[in-house]
């Protein structure tokens, strides 16, 4: 599939940020199977199924693994103009699924740290960031110089932090995570998330903390006990879809992939983000536990394919 970037001006541009990954799944202690991966791969992908012009901001080596990723990504419509390769080896972990498919994962890290190139960002752009890309030392001058000027700009930004461990003794990593929270529109987190951030288990004392930084909207997750919405207007409580689960990989990047889906739908008939009525936020939300337990419904770590095709938007 040709790069849908290429000779098109999308009047809503959007942009997910982070790491690539190469996962191998394990079973008890076999390999299962492997994919391309990492959040923002993740979230990209399913966007990308559903018709909208995503395009990856990532870097990857130019070998086998990499090679895998980048004709994964285009034959699932994303653009692939803003990832940056290396001579080297690709990202690469290994997920251990227990007996309820939740999975542990070790890393291998890619064999060289290098730095993506932003585009200048635009009003309305939807930026996805998260994980451990938006909190590494290598490339975050530019990551915050960007992030900036896309809030000065207007473009809105979603930031999942995706905390896997505590930050009570890890003062410089929590010290990013603030600063990222501080320049997004909307922050989308679990409650293991909050938790590893602030030690916090109740959702309203979290968005309390998040608004000492201005932020505007707190989307909080809560697993099989739904999703709950805060602003400084209203907030919304989401009941979570029943799901046989087969895999929890990719649940949450699908979360924020469904935010970014019912957003765009909005944005790109020409609803202004400041305008938005709780009932519309309600099905905003409602898409993200659609693509999350769809994709908990599945071996992949993306919406499958089929349904994908089914939420195309009508322009």
């Amino acid at each position: 599939m040709s790069d849908k970037f290429q000779n098109s001006e999308p009047k809503v541009r959007i942009f997910t940020i982070g790491e690539t990954t190469y996962d191998i799944l394990f079973r008890d202690g076999q390999p299962a199977g492997a994919c391309s991966g990492g959040s923002a791969y993740n979230s990209a992908i399913s966007l990308g199924r559903c018709g909208l012009l995503v395009s990856l901001i990532s870097t990857f080596g130019n070998d086998h693994v990499g090679d895998l990723s980048s004709a994964f990504l285009m034959n699932n419509g994303v653009s692939c103009q803003l990832i940056k390769r290396f001579e080297g080896q690709s990202r690469i972990a290994l997920a251990f699924f227990d007996s309820e498919n939740n999975a542990d994962y070790s890393f291998y890290q890619a064999s060289k740290d290098v730095v993506p190139d932003y585009p200048a960002p635009q009003r309305n752009d939807l930026i996805l960031l998260g994980s451990s890309f938006a909190l590494r030392d290598n490339g975050r001058e530019n990551l915050l110089d960007f992030l900036t000027q896309a809030k000065k700009t207007g473009a809105i930004i979603i930031y999942d932090p995706n905390a896997r461990q505590s930050m009570v003794d890890k003062p410089e990593l929590l010290k990013k995570i603030l600063e990222n929270i501080s320049l997004a529109t909307i922050v989308k987190g679990s409650d293991q998330d909050f938790r590893n951030i602030f030690g916090l288990n109740e959702a309203q004392r979290v968005y309390a903390q998040l608004s000492e930084s201005g932020n505007k909207y707190l989307a909080y997750t809560k697993g099989s006990q739904g999703a709950e919405l805060f602003s400084r207007e209203f907030h919304l409580e989401i009941a979570a879809k029943e799901t046989k689960v087969v895999s929890t990989i990719g649940a949450g990047d699908n979360f924020s992939a469904g935010i970014v889906y019912g957003l765009y739908n909005r944005l790109i008939n020409n609803r202004l983000f400041d305008d938005f009525t709780p009932s519309e936020w309600e099905e905003i939300m409602k898409s993200g536990t659609l693509f999350a337990s769809a994709v908990c419904g599945s071996s992949e770590n993306y919406l499958p394919a089929e349904i994908g095709e089914s939420l195309r938007p009508i322009v």
